[in-house]
């Protein structure tokens, strides 16, 4: 997933400074920011069913559209991992088929309504997603709960699933960014932490999974006390509530109580540098970046302003030097990757293959910069004033009200985050991201991962005395 939003990120980047190159090189000093506008945001209301399920509801009436998204703490964190996968499969299946319904009678149902349905699992949770107009929403919710409580996960539809899982896995490891991106979490975490697996499993671990496990996962982990409904949208707390009662009040099934989800980290005194063999690659995929961040830290908002200035905007530190001033790639962003437990903060792209060395000094170099010197004040608050202004757009809809709802679920946060979100990002100051950067920030023990074509890089690599170097193959086995 993150993999895919980098992409989406660098072609827009590429759209954008294409259009800016054909207009001219800018010579105009751009004006100052002007004084926030006034926002609010939308207030949240919560309840919960007799049975334990959660109900949180958010009204926005703009538009007579209702998304419901069941949120399940049965994400692939709680998988054993000789199972690693099959809360993506579990995930994948729920919508092929119930007790009284076809997968094709589900499908037929919903776009008779014009509702638009999804089902999945990834690392923190399993959800069910949908989205109608609001006369048909609840008619519409009501079959996407029969798909989460009584499935029937088809035998000839878990053959079909599985294999796709297993292609999707082999077209990932066939790109240096897939492989890039598993060589990281590997590094970065003990081998104990889920965080260290993929979400969607392995070749190994994916082709050893049954039907019976698939089974087995529902009815064990699939239960109201584990779960949350986001209702968002045209909506009033009467029928929210009478949606969710009619949906799921009769789903009374219980599980054992989940202990919290550890992620150790590995454990590490100095930079180092892991090598992914990607034979004739004429890029290079790169991460950069440790481990150990989460949203529920204090200093989490500071982090966001200094993430904007180091890699998270097109006119960030990085890509204007890999990208403006060397041509090194079409683009390099920086994210934190949160998740329960521990988080990531890391630097991603794809350079070429001839500047692969020089891209990982250039981007350790920027890495150690916003560490040992403050960030100016005029660059602080353009960064801090595009994401404060960007904040009302990003939330105007109802599917993205969810995400940002369901990122405060998954992380912990109080549902009232982002009622003073713009004021205290517009709060931070220099001294404030100085001081979060030189406490959290190590340039001198990062993991530091490369998938490409070792025959032409990996001389130049070690030449360049970055950290310890070592040569993987693409299932995190070490070579030499």
């Amino acid at each position: 997933m993150r993999t895919a939003t980098f992409r989406m990120r660098i072609a827009a980047l590429s759209l954008a400074m294409g259009a800016l190159g054909t207009a001219g090189a800018q010579t105009v000093k751009p004006p100052a920011p002007g004084p926030l506008r006034p926002y609010v945001f939308p207030n949240v209301e919560q309840f919960q069913l007799d049975n334990g399920m959660k109900v949180i509801l958010v009204e926005k009436h703009t538009l007579p559209i209702v998304e419901g998204r069941l949120i399940l703490d049965a994400g692939a964190m709680r998988e054993a991992a000789a199972k690693n996968g099959l809360a993506s499969l579990t995930g994948r299946l729920l919508s092929e088929g119930t007790t009284d319904m076809t997968g094709a009678e589900i499908a037929r149902q919903m776009d008779a309504l014009g509702a638009r349905y999804s089902t999945g699992g990834g690392f923190s949770t399993s959800f069910a997603d949908v989205v109608a107009l609001e006369n048909v929403f609840p008619r519409a919710m009501q079959i996407a709960a029969k798909t989460v409580i009584s499935p029937s996960f088809p035998a000839t539809e878990f053959i079909r699933v599985k294999n796709e899982a297993l292609a999707a896995y082999q077209q990932s490891h066939a790109r240096a960014a897939g492989l890039a991106a598993d060589a990281f979490i590997r590094a970065a975490f003990d081998s104990t932490a889920p965080f260290s697996r993929p979400a969607a499993g392995t070749l190994a671990t994916i082709g050893g999974l049954t039907r019976d496990d698939v089974v087995n996962w529902h009815r064990t982990m699939f239960a109201p006390a584990g779960a949350t409904l986001l209702l968002v949208g045209d909506i009033t707390p009467v029928e929210a509530r009478s949606v969710a009662q009619q949906a799921f009040g009769g789903w009374t099934v219980t599980r054992a109580v989940m202990a919290p989800v550890m992620n150790p980290v590995r454990q590490s005194s100095a930079t180092r540098v892991i090598l992914v063999d990607r034979p004739g690659s004429v890029q290079s995929s790169i991460v950069i970046g440790q481990p150990g961040f989460q949203a529920t830290d204090p200093d989490y908002i500071s982090m966001l302003a200094l993430d904007h200035v180091l890699g998270g905007a097109v006119s960030s530190r990085l890509n204007t030097n890999l990208r403006e001033k060397h041509g090194y790639t079409y683009g390099i962003f920086s994210f934190l990757d949160l998740r329960p437990g521990a988080g990531t903060y890391q630097m991603q792209s794809e350079v070429r293959t001839g500047a692969t060395d020089s891209s990982l000094v250039e981007a350790i170099g920027e890495y150690r910069r916003i560490v040992t010197e403050p960030v100016p004040a005029p660059e602080l608050g353009g960064a801090v004033n595009n994401l404060v202004s960007g904040f009302p757009n990003a939330v105007q809809s109802v599917q993205g009200l969810t995400g940002r709802l369901q990122n405060l679920i998954v992380w912990g946060l109080p549902m009232d985050f982002y009622a003073t979100y713009r004021e205290r990002l517009a709060a931070v100051t220099p001294d404030d991201v100085h001081r979060v950067a030189a406490g959290k920030l190590t340039p001198d023990n990062l993991v530091v991962v490369v998938a490409g074509d070792l025959s032409k890089i990996e001389a130049p690599i070690r030449a360049r005395n970055l950290g310890t170097v070592e040569v993987w193959d693409p299932n995190g086995n070490k070579v030499r």
